[in-house]
């Protein structure tokens, strides 16, 4: 069985807050041509970029691709003469697309974000539950007074160490003899003082 061919498709959508001027440029540096030539991609219909490839490849003209700012999709080609695939109506929400097998969805169509608007501030989202505070039962338990011990120390006899093989040398004595150490030898003939 033949190993699938995949395709890169670019409709013109791009990173969210991308400056189209930039996307642009990014790209003609990308594909190594002048910016003039691609116009053509940002039609708002799909086209295809590359076809043929491994799904791997695929995956990383389409991570270049986003990393220039431009939202390209990776589509699995059907035949010879693959046509890109439409481009997502986004005013569709994800629940009413017909189902399809998560692999093929997930190569594609890009997830979609649902449509959501944010709450004013001080809006309750969920109604606080309220939960009665626990019953605990302290009737027999007290206070001690201040300073009072709750536990008996426990005495500890002192440790016994036995010092009387131990001295101590007089202030000044060396304990090791440090090797001596010669003395500098500086060649000073080749150097004079200046009036």
């Amino acid at each position: 069985m033949a190993e699938s061919q995949f395709q890169v498709v670019f409709a013109g959508r791009l990173v969210p807050g991308a400056d189209p001027t930039e996307v642009r440029g990014a790209l003609a540096r990308l594909f190594k041509t002048e910016p003039a030539k691609i116009g053509g991609l940002f039609t708002g219909q799909p086209v295809v970029v590359r076809k043929g490839l491994d799904e791997n490849t695929a995956r990383q003209y389409q991570a270049a691709m986003a990393k220039a700012g431009a939202l390209a999709e990776v589509a699995i080609m059907r035949g010879a003469n693959a046509e890109p695939p439409p481009a997502p109506a986004l005013a569709t929400p994800p629940a009413l697309a017909p189902p399809a097998p998560a692999v093929a969805r997930a190569l594609t169509h890009p997830p979609i974000a649902p449509d959501l608007l944010l709450a004013a501030a001080g809006v309750l989202l969920v109604e606080p539950l309220a939960v009665p505070a626990p019953l605990i039962d302290t009737a027999h338990l007290r206070v001690a007074a201040v300073g009072t011990l709750l536990a008996e120390a426990a005495m500890l006899e002192p440790p016994y160490v036995d010092l009387a093989g131990i001295s101590l040398e007089p202030t000044g004595t060396w304990l090791s003899n440090p090797p001596p150490v010669p003395d500098a030898q500086f060649d000073l003939s080749a150097l004079a003082l200046l009036d």
